[in-house]
């Protein structure tokens, strides 16, 4: 196969994200939620001054460098972070599509099964969020891609390498991958015992390169914070201080990661089970050498849902949206459905029944299971907060200070869009964990003595009867908030 044909499917794929990801923003969504804001402004903070550790409170550097280095360079500002997840979110389905190549070996399965990874809705939306967790799942799974056994050692032993230099850039994104990370370095130092001499060194170099992300990220944590899960530690006291699950059983807790699979993504599932039901009534030849391509990827893949689901029990497990953490069994399902799908359709006996059947599925999960759990789903486009930063951004000269309202975390989006987050003085923290403050907006005198003291040339804040009397009228009103400058 020419270089240039081998090219075409992965372009394909990349149109075909990109059109997803441009249909995703033409209905409006943004971000996920105010953590979309929150990385943006630790991004923009970085590429204006860049520094080892980007948040200052955890590790995880790598999206924020990726991020701040292309707002160092192309500028600071939300429109610009916005469009460089954009194009991770194409450089992330095209992973995905070589990940399934190394699982199938076949050029046509792995365009459908990279083609359903590429818009099923929680992969679409994250391919246009300033999240890590599209490009962090994708390069995950061409780690796990890379511990199926390719066209010989010399193949695999390449390929283990670049799964664990994959594995690196993931563990220093998110700390979901770290199970997997352990199972990609136990299983290559089992494959190295029985490989040539001529192959160990580089296997037993991709299992110390898994490792290296998840070491590196304890020892800094423990360096930094005196604490090697410092990071671990801070989300359960988050959790604990919101009173997140406080009311729910440990088995309730247990279950989150698998439930919240099935019922975030019932198209994805639903499809994926008459698929698999269809192949095995009709005896699919070759069914189970196919299914055994993946069974290395889905038994870690598991692995990290039983270890997400023991963290939850504990408080440890991400905060919002556990579904984004456990992305990687999502995009594997599609390619498990996208592999079946195609040999079942390149049988004129079974290819009616499995168009009409999976057909069926995708119907009634899309019109009558997805509407009743996904009835009180929420994003937070902050829209009016971004608006008013932006206005903030236009009539503000670099080293003016603004001093910002703090009602909820819609803040960050204020300050994502602004650009510049050194220039940004926030009121107050609301952090659950810290000792709760006052709003300076409650009362006049206590709003002038604020403003005085911060040295702001401007504040954006919601209008009330203390802004007015304060602050007289706006400079710029966008919905429920507005720019004032700060007059003695």
């Amino acid at each position: 196969m020419s270089r240039d044909s081998a090219a075409r499917p992965a372009l394909l794929i990349a149109l075909i994200k990109a059109v997803t990801s441009a249909t995703i923003l033409l209905t409006g969504f943004r971000a996920v939620s105010d953590d979309d804001f929150a990385r943006t402004v630790i991004a923009e903070s970085w590429a204006h001054a860049p520094k080892l550790d980007p948040t200052g409170t955890s590790w995880l550097p790598f999206p924020f460098w990726i991020q701040g280095a292309v707002l160092a360079i192309a500028g600071r500002s939300l429109d610009v972070a916005r469009a460089t997840w954009f194009v991770l979110g194409l450089f992330s389905a095209v992973i995905v599509y070589v990940a399934a190549r190394w699982i199938t070996r076949s050029p046509r399965a792995a365009l459908v099964g990279a083609g359903l990874a590429a818009i099923f809705p929680w992969s679409a939306r994250l391919g246009v969020a300033t999240v890590p967790e599209l490009l962090t799942a994708a390069l995950t799974l061409l780690a796990l891609a890379a511990l199926v056994p390719g066209n010989g050692a010399r193949t695999i032993a390449s390929r283990r390498l670049l799964g664990a230099l994959a594995l690196l850039a993931a563990t220093l994104s998110r700390y979901e991958p770290w199970p997997i990370a352990a199972g990609f370095a136990l299983l290559t130092i089992l494959d190295a015992r029985r490989a040539s001499r001529a192959d160990r060194p580089r296997l037993v170099a991709s299992a110390a390169l898994a490792l290296t992300g998840p070491i590196a990220w304890i020892a800094w944590n423990q360096s930094a914070h005196g604490e090697a899960l410092h990071f671990l530690t801070r989300v359960a006291a988050y959790k604990r201080a919101l009173g997140a699950g406080g009311d729910e059983s440990a088995l309730t807790r247990l279950l989150a990661y698998p439930v919240a699979l099935v019922r975030e993504e019932p198209e994805l599932f639903l499809a994926l089970a008459t698929i698999v039901a269809i192949a095995t009534i009709t005896r699919l030849p070759a069914l189970r050498s196919r299914l055994d391509r993946f069974r290395r990827p889905v038994i870690l893949g598991l692995a990290q849902l039983a270890a997400l689901s023991l963290a939850m029990v504990k408080d440890g497990a991400p905060t919002h949206h556990p579904e984004r953490a456990v992305l990687v069994v999502m995009l594997l399902a599609a390619l498990i459905a996208g592999d079946l799908v195609t040999s079942l359709l390149a049988s004129t006996s079974t290819r009616a029944l499995a168009l009409g059947s999976t057909a069926a599925a995708v119907v009634v999960a899309a019109l009558v299971i997805r509407p009743r759990i996904t009835a009180d789903e929420s994003f937070t486009p902050r829209a009016d907060e971004v608006a008013i930063g932006r206005a903030a951004r236009a009539r503000m000269a670099p080293g003016d200070h603004a001093l910002v309202e703090i009602a909820d975390y819609g803040h960050l989006a204020i300050v994502a869009a602004l650009g510049r987050p050194e220039d940004a003085v926030l009121d107050r923290s609301i952090d659950p964990r810290d000792t709760p403050t006052p709003s300076s907006f409650d009362d006049a005198a206590t709003l002038r003595e604020r403003i005085d003291r911060s040295g702001a040339a401007y504040v954006l804040a919601r209008p009330s009867a203390t802004t007015r009397q304060v602050l007289r009228d706006p400079l710029e009103i966008q919905g429920n908030w507005a720019l004032f400058e700060a007059r003695p």
